[in-house]
Order: structure tokens, then C-alpha cells, then sequence
């Protein structure tokens, strides 16, 4: 309690009202508690000591009721007076806060019991409203989280007994809708008397469980309230794309510069908890991508980036730091994801591009070469699927327009872009003259690898061999047929051919693929040829069984043995590699030339990926239509020639 000397120096009316709360009196704690606005500073810190002496968690009834509403009333007026010294502007001093933090004990109790019986409503004698729990709650921990940040004690928030309530707000702010807004002082849309500067649960939250998620205790409670992971990915979300209705909402952001600041710096902790909870486990990490995390995160981060656009003299580091949480996002799931190709989709087609070369949005005046760079790099290596090429492919043109120097001024980045640039459309025009050549007439449409019988059925309604997982039949009969006639040779290479980390999307990519291992093969003929005669010197036991490997990531060119490679034939002894291949007609020559056969490599997350040569898998499984195809191409390509006008003299 305040002692005598200092009580002297407070106001005779607020002397009586101080007594009258030290001697339990519910009416005189609320005449205090509606004064503290018109005391001064030193005043404030004075009363400090006045608003927990009745927070005693001895005095915590089980439950409230109406024997226990004298200490409930004593309790709510404490933590009003508690919240309302913080919020107060005259108060500029650590000591109203050096007090929280010293009575934090006595606090946490009664908050958990207004959570409990008035927030989540599990008290049927409810004399305190939701909406005041709310606020008492919401602003408390608003504050001891901003000591955190401000480098205070750790232990605040992450204090284990607080853990259920966190979780309990986190999944009910969105639900509760609570009409209290950013911290932006007299708002028009503001109704709360207890605090001029109070913000929502739907913007607390995140910032609260941004200092938990790391805590494998908090993140047993987060799965133990919610019941499943599928709850958490998807309230995660839900409070990703709340940022963007709030961002869209000028009845919230009314001042843009205030506003925009704590909206990115939200935004950033939601990104920060959708960080964590996939680090956790890869149930939820797969969940995440599943339920279009890598979409919703870029689509909001695009909306708050053009939003700065119309903010004068905002400092550009919320930008940044906005950015910088999205890709640190994309990154974790390229490197720790089951199967990167849809992450790296699901960005594309939510403008990551436009979004790091900065051609969505204003130029943030801040430097970001290395986001850019890694973004080039991360697109250069997943060209080789065929999902990402069509993508990048339709956007090539409009990318490159839009790239000029004032978008790209630095010459390395311009110049990383120009190399990418010119996969794009390498690859595109490798790939589409594969499938028709491989296709059983040039104008057919859909998967390549299936039967040919006149049959009807959609692609999707086809069955697909059980052992390769790659060609589809529309019957055990066309199933049958195709064995006997090729599929015999082609069924296990093929296997080998699309791997066994990433097999849905290199067995859709394997047309791209053998177009670019024979693009690569044709230009490098000749070192080719002067490796595989090194390689017959080094490995002379060896001769006949030389495997040319080709690094499509690298574009490099290696020739070792075939005994190195046997790990790409799915448990295949070398013997049966070579009589398989050596069994089949191979119309084509493959197996006539300097070397035995090739493999490819690609990228795949921290290593390569080697694949046995998608070209000769191709051309033993598509060996009838080759020739017919290879023949109307000739004729279509003398055709434009023929019809090409002349060139005047």
C-alpha cells in the first residue's frame, strides 16, 4: 500500500478514494479508477501500488458467482486502473511498467480467470461483459508483449500458465469481431472508454504468439485447444488474409502512415507464426501448402506493398521487412517442403515475381539485389518442370517489358535476367517440339504417355501401369497389347527416368526434359566425344559400359562407368541393365553410339537429382509415332520455308 508521506502529496478527494479501496470498497475504486485521467504524472506513478493489492490469487474464486462478485469487482477495477496508467500519454515514464512487471504473478491468475468465465463465457453469472474482458485482457498483454520487444523480460508472455488463454483469444479474436481498431489515437470508429490506444484481438494476437510458436510446450497447448492441425493452418490463414480486409478497409486504415506501419508489422508476426508452426512438423508444413499458404501470404503482401504507393514520408524498413518475411517463408518451404514445385507455383501465380523485382508496387527505397538475385536463381533451377515453364512462359513477355533499367538498375541482376529469360523461351520451344513429335498425330492434345486405341476415354479416367506409374491405358486388353509390343522394354527405364522424390512432377516434365538432354548432348558433341575416349583410358574394364551424365543445372558434361549409376535403376543389377537395353530394337541408334546410355541431372532442394536419360525412356516407350511425326514435321518446316517470301535483291 502507499505509505503516508506519499499519500500527503495526492489530492484530498483521491486521498478518501485510496482509503476507501484499501478498506474494499467497489464504488470508491471506481470514483478512483474514473479520475486517473485528469491526474498528472508523478500522481500516476504514486497510485501504482493501489491496483494490485487486490490482486491476490488467493482471492480467485473457483467460479463467479454472486457470493464472489465483491472480489471479481475489486479484481476488474485494478486491472482497469492497471491498463489505464499504461495507456496514458502523461505516463511516459518505465515505471507504471516496472510495476506490471513486478506484479506480474498476481496479474496472470485473474487475467486466465476473466478469459475463462467471461471471454470464453464458461461462467453462467457473468457480472463483468465480454466486451470488458476483451479489453482488460487484450490491452494487458498488448503491453507486456511491448516490453518484450522493447528488450524487457522474456518470461512475460511466455509464461506456461498463460499459454491456454493465448491459444483460446488466438482462435477467438476473428470470431469476436471487436470494433476497437489499430493504435492510431482519437479514431472515429473507436468505442472503448478504458483506453484511447487499445488495439484488437485481431491484431494482438499475432504479435503475442510471434514470441511463443518457438516453444515446443506452447506448441503442444496450440495443438491440445484446437484439436487439429488442420484448425490451426487454417485460423493461421484466416488471420493472413484478415490483414488484407483490414488493408482494404477505410473505415480502419484512416491515418495510411500509422495505420500501414502496424498493419506490416502485424502482417510480418502473422508470417512469423506461419514460419514457426511449419518448422514444428511436417504434417503442418504439408498443411500449410495444401490449404494455399504461399498464394494467400504473396496476395496480401502485394495489397500492404502497393499500399505504398499513397503513404507519404513512411519509412520504407516496414516495406522491407514485410518482403523479407514472405520470401524467408518461400525459402523454408523450397528447402524443408515434400515437394517444392507447387510452393514455387502457388508464388508465381501470386505475383512473387512482379513482387521481388519490384514491378508490382512502388520501388521501396531500400536495397533488395540479394532478394532479387535469389529469387532468379530459385527460378532458373525449377524451369526444368513443366508446371513452372508454362507458367513462366506466359508471363515471359510481360516480365521482360517491364524489366527495364529503371526497374533493374543493377547490371548483374539485368544480366542474371537476360540468361533466365532466354531459358524460358529455349526450353518452351524444346519442349513443345518434343511433344509433337512424340504425339500420335501433332495436333492431339492431352497426356502423351497413354494407349492409342480410338478410345474416347479422358485422361483422367485412365489407369496408369502399376509398376512404372507413368503410361495410362484405357483397358487391361490396350494394357496388354502395349507390353508385348514395347512396353516390356520401356516399363522399368521409364521408372528410372522420373525418379523417386519428385516422380508426379518430372514424369509431367519428361518430354521438357529429353528435349533439353538432346539439346545439350547435340551442343556438346564434341566434348562429349573427347571425354567418353578419356573416360575408355581411365576405365578400360569399362569400355563398353560408359554413361554420359548431363547436368542440366550446371550445364556441365561428366562420363563415368555404368557400376556408379546403378542406383537409378530401382534395384536393377548391371548385368540386367545391360541386357534390357540391349534387348531392345532401339530404331534410333541409342545404343550405337561411343557410350552405352545417358543420365540427366536436375535440382532438388539441397542436392541433384539423377534421372536415367528421359530421351531413350521417351523413344522406347513412343517408338510408332517417332517416325510419322519426325516425317510431318520435315514437311510442315519445307512448307514455311517454300511459302517464306523472297528476299528482294
Amino acid at each position: 500500500m502507499i505509505s503516508a508521506i506519499l499519500l500527503s502529496q495526492l489530492p484530498q478527494d483521491i486521498q478518501k478514494l485510496v482509503q476507501g479501496v484499501s478498506k474494499r470498497s467497489v464504488a470508491d475504486f471506481e470514483q478512483l479508477c474514473d479520475r486517473l485521467t485528469n491526474c498528472s504524472a508523478p500522481e500516476l506513478c504514486v497510485l501504482q501500488p493501489v491496483f494490485y493489492i487486490h490482486l491476490d490469487p488467493d482471492y480467485i474464486p473457483e467460479r463467479s458467482t454472486p457470493a464472489a462478485v465483491t472480489d471479481i469487482e475489486l479484481a476488474k477495477w485494478s486491472l482497469v486502473g492497471i491498463m489505464k496508467t499504461l495507456n496514458n500519454l502523461k505516463c511516459p515514464g518505465t515505471e507504471p511498467k516496472e510495476y506490471l512487471l513486478s506484479g506480474w504473478n498476481r496479474v496472470t491468475p485473474w487475467l486466465i480467470f476473466f478469459h475463462s468465465q467471461f471471454i470464453m463465457c464458461r461462467a453462467k453469472y457473468r457480472p463483468i461483459s465480454r466486451r470488458l474482458a476483451v479489453d482488460l485482457v487484450g490491452c494487458i498483454l498488448q503491453h507486456a508483449n511491448s516490453m518484450i520487444t522493447s528488450g524487457g523480460d522474456t518470461a512475460l508472455i511466455t509464461t506456461p500458465s498463460l499459454y491456454r488463454l493465448l491459444v483460446e483469444l488466438w482462435l477467438l479474436a476473428l470470431k469476436i469481431k471487436d470494433e476497437d481498431v489499430l493504435i492510431i489515437p482519437q479514431h472515429p470508429c473507436h468505442q472503448s472508454f478504458y483506453g484511447p490506444h487499445l488495439a484488437s484481438l485481431e491484431i494482438i494476437m499475432p504479435l503475442v504468439l510471434s514470441n511463443c510458436t518457438s516453444d515446443k510446450a506452447f506448441m503442444t497447448t496450440v495443438l491440445e485447444v484446437s484439436g487439429d492441425i488442420g484448425t490451426v493452418v487454417s485460423t493461421t490463414l484466416e488471420y493472413v488474409m484478415h490483414m488484407g480486409f483490414i488493408a482494404r478497409d477505410p473505415n480502419k486504415v484512416t491515418s495510411l502512415p500509422t495505420s500501414l506501419g502496424m498493419l506490416t508489422h502485424t502482417f510480418s508476426n502473422c508470417v512469423i507464426v506461419v514460419i514457426e508452426l511449419s518448422k514444428h512438423s511436417a504434417a503442418m508444413r504439408e498443411e500449410f501448402i495444401l490449404q494455399l499458404s504461399v498464394e494467400k501470404i504473396f496476395l496480401i503482401c502485394r495489397i500492404i506493398h502497393i499500399l505504398f504507393s499513397s503513404a507519404e514520408s513512411l519509412d520504407h524498413t516496414f516495406g522491407k521487412y514485410t518482403l523479407i518475411q514472405t520470401f524467408v517463408y518461400l525459402v523454408v518451404l523450397i528447402f524443408c517442403a515434400n515437394d517444392p514445385v507447387p510452393v514455387l507455383h502457388q508464388a508465381l501465380h501470386s505475383y512473387a515475381f512482379e513482387i521481388a523485382m519490384g514491378i508490382q508496387g512502388p520501388a521501396l527505397e531500400v536495397d533488395l539485389r540479394d532478394c532479387k538475385k535469389s529469387f532468379l536463381v530459385v527460378l532458373d533451377i525449377f524451369l526444368v518442370y513443366d508446371k513452372i515453364l508454362t507458367y513462366a512462359y506466359k508471363r515471359v513477355d510481360a516480365w521482360s517489358n517491364a524489366l527495364g533499367p529503371d526497374v533493374l538498375p543493377d547490371e548483374t541482376i539485368r544480366m542474371r535476367w537476360s540468361v533466365v529469360e532466354m531459358k524460358i523461351r529455349l526450353y518452351a520451344s524444346l519442349k513443345s517440339r518434343e511433344e509433337k513429335i512424340r504425339r500420335p498425330s501433332p495436333d492431339k492434345r492431352g497426356w502423351i504417355l497413354r494407349c492409342y486405341c480410338d478410345d474416347t476415354t479422358e485422361d483422367t479416367q485412365l489407369r496408369q501401369c502399376s509398376e512404372c506409374q507413368v503410361v495410362r491405358y484405357c483397358s487391361k486388353r490396350c494394357q496388354r497389347g502395349s507390353w508385348y509390343s514395347h512396353h516390356r522394354w520401356s516399363c522399368k527405364f521409364l521408372k528410372a527416368a522420373v525418379g523417386s522424390l519428385t516422380p508426379h512432377y518430372v514424369k509431367r516434365s519428361l518430354c521438357l526434359l529429353s528435349g533439353i538432354e538432346a539439346h545439350m548432348v547435340l551442343c556438346r558433341w564434341s566434348e562429349i566425344q573427347d571425354q567418353v575416349a578419356a573416360a575408355r583410358c581411365k576405365y578400360p574394364e569399362d569400355q563398353d559400359r560408359l554413361v554420359v551424365k548431363v547436368d542440366i543445372d550446371q550445364e556441365e558434361i561428366s562420363v563415368q562407368p555404368l557400376r556408379h549409376y546403378l542406383f537409378v535403376f530401382n534395384g536393377l543389377s548391371e548385368k540386367e541393365v545391360v541386357d534390357r537395353l540391349s534387348s531392345w530394337p532401339d530404331p534410333r541408334g541409342h545404343l550405337r553410339r561411343s557410350f552405352f546410355c545417358s543420365v540427366v541431372a536436375i535440382h532438388d532442394k539441397f542436392s541433384s537429382q539423377i534421372l536415367f536419360s528421359p530421351h531413350t525412356a521417351l523413344d522406347m516407350e513412343t517408338v510408332p509415332t517417332l517416325s510419322r511425326n519426325q516425317q510431318w514435321l520435315d514437311l510442315e518446316s519445307r512448307r514455311k520455308n517454300h511459302e517464306a517470301p523472297m528476299a528482294h535483291e
